[in-house]
């Protein structure tokens, strides 16, 4: 298939994606935890949620975290079988009381009062307020990079020792479009391609990067890895992200420069 070929596909397929459930591993495509918009554009009602009580988000960041530590222990518990039957009838009358109340959906896209940046509270990468992610905070630049540093405990574990490959690419997408979003281009998720160099290490300091290297029209492309604590890659992704044309009103008039590798 030409390049030709291809970007008309992608054309076509992002003029049919429903926004209004935008989310997938690439959430933070949508402008991402730091797309940068201050406010939400006139037209972006079904992408945007209604403004987060800080009372509310505070209290679910902290739930969030606890849940997380639960998972650890949950992973690397060695107690005997009566406390782990005790503790699940505990979590069960826990589960029941959470779940008395419940919203249609996860917290949508909103601004960040602190910074003005879009934020996604239950992104599975980045979202504080979501026990499965690690979180994982990116900063960007308006060039069209990003850059996050973080440890993934045993949770994460794939093969022994090694964080699993789709978490790495679940990772990879995200920081990906972030860098899009960062150079005025938000959008969904086209094509990712990972290669697997080495394992990437359990509990060691990681950091991973990404930088727009190309694209035409609504089509951004960004490349990115992950190191491991020696600075080494053990994950290269590319990934082409198109912008649905509903989502324009989210990107400044004007695209920012093409950006480039990081050093």
């Amino acid at each position: 298939m030409s390049p030709d070929e291809r970007n008309e596909g992608h054309r076509r397929a992002a003029e049919v994606t429903d926004v209004s459930g935008a989310g997938g591993a690439d959430g933070g495509a949508a402008g991402g935890a730091d797309g940068g918009a201050e406010t939400a554009p006139v037209g972006t009602g079904a992408i945007f949620g209604a403004d987060v009580d800080p009372a509310l988000l505070t209290a679910l960041t902290s739930l969030a975290a606890r849940t997380r530590e639960l998972v650890g222990a949950v992973v690397l518990t060695d107690a005997a079988v009566a406390e782990l039957d005790a503790v699940a009838g505990e979590i069960e009358l826990l589960t029941a009381r959470l779940g008395a109340r419940r919203r249609a959906g996860p917290l949508r896209l909103n601004i960040d009062p602190k910074n003005g940046r879009l934020r996604q509270p239950h992104s599975p990468v980045t979202g504080d307020a979501n026990p499965l992610a690690p979180p994982i905070t990116i900063t960007t630049t308006p060039a069209g990079t990003a850059r996050a540093e973080f440890v993934l405990g045993p949770a994460y574990e794939g093969p022994p020792g090694a964080v699993h490959g789709g978490v790495c690419a679940a990772i990879l997408d995200h920081l990906l479009g972030s860098a899009a979003a960062a150079g005025a281009k938000p959008g969904m998720t086209a094509t990712l391609s990972l290669r697997y160099l080495r394992p990437t290490p359990i509990g060691a300091s990681l950091a991973a990067e990404a930088w727009i290297s190309g694209g035409a029209g609504r089509v951004t492309t960004a490349d990115g890895r992950i190191r491991n604590e020696r600075g080494v890659p053990t994950v290269e992704a590319k990934g082409e992200f198109v912008m649905p044309r509903r989502w324009r009103p989210l990107a400044p008039r004007a695209a920012g420069p093409d950006g480039g590798q990081p050093g």
